[in-house]
């Protein structure tokens, strides 16, 4: 009796021997699919030929290994952003006139200068206001010299000037010159206006310095 419990208990636990190595591949060595894919990449990735890094040494070195920049100097946006804010700005210039920089210049001289061109691209009329009075004269010459010069008949409505440049101010102890160029299509005529201050800028004469035509074309001067 003993024996044929002990034969029926040795068959249970062989059939559940097998049941759970069945259940576990490792156990058995069976190989997965993941096993043979990463086996496959690792022997396909020994043997490719695998090409060098383009300048790699250049790519993996430290930014001042080449340049004598200590470490705590290296270039970052604040500092570019703090080097932008002391850099003196580089402004164009006229040639054989002046400078466009006007950033120096007295902000109410500014507004004066700029009040009185607009109002010259109009016309040389009513423009007395903007003259010291006693200097009044030197409006009328300036009238009939712009006249001689600067031959235009205005179509009614016609601008005598599309636009102009002020350029930099070159100020004395009394009188201020300011440059200025204004144009008419492809012509352009620069004069300087000179200014004194009495109760506000008024000026005391302009004279008419060249024009000509843009494109490299023959200037003339006064």
């Amino acid at each position: 009796m003993c024996k044929r419990k002990l034969g029926v208990g040795l068959a249970a636990g062989a059939i559940l021997g097998f049941l759970i190595s069945c259940s576990n591949p490792q156990a058995t060595g069976i190989k997965t699919s993941d096993n043979t894919l990463r086996n496959e990449l690792s022997a396909k990735s020994q043997n490719t030929v695998w090409t060098k890094d383009i300048e790699g040494e250049r790519l993996n070195a430290k930014l001042n290994q080449f340049i004598n920049i200590a470490d705590k100097n290296l270039m970052s946006p604040q500092l570019v952003q703090s080097i932008k804010g002391v850099t003196a700005p580089v402004y164009p210039q006229i040639k054989e006139l002046a400078s466009l920089d006007t950033s120096s210049m007295n902000s109410i001289l500014l507004n004066s200068v700029k009040e009185f061109c607009d109002a010259l691209k109009d016309g040389t009329e009513g423009l007395s206001p903007y003259f010291d009075s006693e200097y009044f004269f030197n409006y009328v010459f300036f009238k009939n010299d712009l006249k001689e010069v600067w031959q235009t008949e205005l179509k009614s409505g016609e601008k005598l000037f599309d636009r102009f440049v002020i350029c930099s101010a070159f100020e004395g102890d009394e009188l201020i010159q300011v440059p200025v160029r204004f144009y008419k299509g492809k012509e352009y005529i620069d004069l300087s206006i000179f200014l004194s201050y009495h109760v506000g800028y008024k000026i005391n004469q302009i004279e008419i310095i060249r024009w000509g035509k843009l494109n490299g074309e023959t200037e003339k001067q006064q």
